[in-house]
């Protein structure tokens, strides 16, 4: 998958959390750049989907040796050596479904 196909499904995800999120990528798009919505609907879905407290910073956002976040970096990582995007919405049910 590539990086702009995952930005895509991120938004898609994003958008069916509710009517309340739905509304917001609406009211983003308006002023801000589709890159920059998508990466914001990436880091909302993987804050989701992998249960990350507030201070914790999903894959999305780090580089693959960032010693400040090492669970992130060694996520994406492993996403990268799948062949995953690393603004894939939802990470662990992409790696397992690279790994099936």
């Amino acid at each position: 998958m590539t990086d702009r196909e995952a930005l895509t499904l991120a938004l898609q995800k994003c958008r069916a959390e509710s009517p309340e999120r739905d509304r917001q990528i609406d009211d983003m798009l308006i002023d801000r750049p589709w890159q920059e919505v998508c990466e914001f609907a990436s880091y909302s879905c993987q804050m989701t989907h992998l249960k990350l407290r507030p201070w914790q910073c999903p894959p999305c956002w780090v580089e693959p040796d960032d010693r400040k976040h090492p669970q992130a970096a060694k996520l994406l990582r492993e996403m990268t050596a799948l062949g995953i995007s690393r603004f894939h919405p939802d990470p662990l049910a992409a790696i397992a479904a690279a790994k099936a």
